[in-house]
């Protein structure tokens, strides 16, 4: 059986099991002692019986109880025998059935060793079946030997009261335990309602929403104050990000003008440098980096901005195979001779902003850029309502520990001893924000594969 997973199922399960456990105690505990009771009562009723057949017995023999017992006090049922000291039975008043001894030769030796009366419980025939009788032997001395003298009476109306106490507890603590139970649940319900609604607060505080706060009514001090310090942790963990999305934000910001001028000065001292091969080539390389760093300084704006909130999806129409294509163009001079084909179906259109989806696909091509052995496929399928865009190359693949974080920042990859960057965790914000997500898998013939699944117009 599986371990229930809410506190609240547990405590109720707990509380109807302890009531369970207590209710069967109680209800053993009880039906002893009525039995003790209903016994004491029918034994305490022989003993007019045992008192005025003894003297009898003792001054006449056993023959005084041959026949029917003769002005015997109630119970008027009762009936009796007169046995030796090994149980051999030497007379007995006439009743329904057979005339086997009322005790055992066993109990008819106690009550002749000890002397105090032995009580016993058998079942007799009577006129309509079997029954039950509650029998007290005691000890006479007869004449010419020691005898035993056995009286019994009906048990039939104590043993009636005893089934209908058993049967009152086995229909009354189930439904004692299931009432506990859902009382427990009821009561735990009503314990845990503010803890719910700490939950469903938390649940909608986010990036988008820092401003909010856990609110509390009700429950105890020990709600009240955690609601506080989970408050408090709040506040200083939004002032770090407040301050760190300032930081990238600002950041961002200022590198983008002076890398726009090194630009622009490298291009110029290119031109100006024809004829010299080997200065081209090393003005192409760091205008390489410098492509490099502009665009990391982009991506950087556009972390800050899905962290504020302020990254907007937009609602124009956007067709997927023309920004695949100004991606894969802008890609193509860092490719290193690498072949990318494209593969549409569909009019693979979607409601965006054109330059962010720009920006999201072009990363996914340059990660895959950078890891394929020689092919990189991007093939666009739209299977409304959703569109899905596969960019899949031939390398090696994600590592296994890298694909639950391959949307992280900076996520380190083992195998290659490089790290992923910025690149993914862009394109993931940028899907949020067009309401669709990212997914990144390994293909089951090898390379790597990231679906970029936006909603269709």
């Amino acid at each position: 059986m599986p371990r229930p997973r809410t506190l609240r199922v547990r405590l109720a399960l707990l509380f109807g099991l302890t009531t369970t456990v207590a209710a069967a105690a109680f209800g053993v505990i009880l039906l002893h002692q009525a039995r003790r009771q209903l016994a004491h009562a029918i034994d305490e009723g022989l003993v007019p019986v045992v008192t005025e057949l003894t003297p009898r017995v003792a001054a006449a023999g056993p023959g005084v109880i041959s026949g029917p017992v003769p002005e015997l006090h109630p119970p008027s049922d009762a009936i009796a025998q007169v046995l030796d000291v090994d149980g051999r039975l030497l007379a007995s008043s006439r009743y329904f059935g057979d005339d086997r001894p009322l005790i055992r030769p066993t109990d008819a030796a106690k009550a002749a060793r000890s002397g105090r009366p032995v009580h016993h419980q058998l079942r007799v025939q009577k006129p309509r079946g079997q029954g039950p009788v509650r029998v007290m032997a005691v000890r006479v001395q007869a004449p010419h030997q020691l005898v035993i003298l056995a009286a019994g009476t009906s048990y039939d109306e104590p043993l009636g009261l005893e089934e209908d106490l058993e049967r009152a507890l086995g229909v009354g603590l189930p439904v004692l335990a299931v009432a506990v139970a859902l009382g427990g649940w009821l009561l735990t319900g009503a314990m845990f309602k503010p803890v719910r609604s700490m939950i469903e607060q938390a649940d909608a505080i986010s990036t988008h929403e820092a401003g909010e706060r856990l609110q509390i009514t009700g429950g105890g001090a020990e709600l009240r104050a955690l609601a506080t310090r989970l408050n408090a942790m709040l506040d200083r963990i939004g002032a770090v990000a407040a301050r760190e999305r300032a930081f990238l934000d600002d950041a961002s910001h200022e590198l983008r003008t002076p890398i726009s001028i090194v630009r622009g000065e490298l291009e110029l001292a290119r031109g100006r440098a024809a004829g010299n091969e080997e200065l081209r080539s090393a003005l192409d390389s760091v205008l390489d980096e410098v492509e490099r760093l502009e665009q990391l300084a982009h991506n950087l704006l556009v972390l800050a901005r899905s962290r504020s909130g302020t990254l907007m999806g937009g609602e124009t129409p956007v067709d997927l195979a023309t920004v695949v294509e100004r991606a894969v163009r802008a890609i193509t001079r860092r490719a290193d001779n690498r072949h990318v084909r494209i593969r549409c179906h569909g009019n693979a259109v979607v409601n965006g902003d054109e330059s962010s989806l720009q920006r999201a696909v072009l990363n996914l091509l340059d990660n895959a850029v950078r890891y394929a052995s020689s092919e990189v496929t991007v093939t666009i399928d739209e299977h409304q309502p959703l569109v899905d865009l596969r960019v899949k190359d031939d390398g090696a693949g994600f590592e296994p520990a890298v694909l639950p974080h391959a949307f992280d920042r900076f996520t380190r990859d083992p195998g290659s001893g490089g790290g992923l960057g910025l690149g993914l965790a862009i394109t993931a914000a940028i899907a949020a924000a067009h309401g669709g997500h990212v997914s990144a898998a390994n293909a089951p013939d090898g390379g790597a594969e990231v679906c970029l699944r936006l909603p269709g117009t």
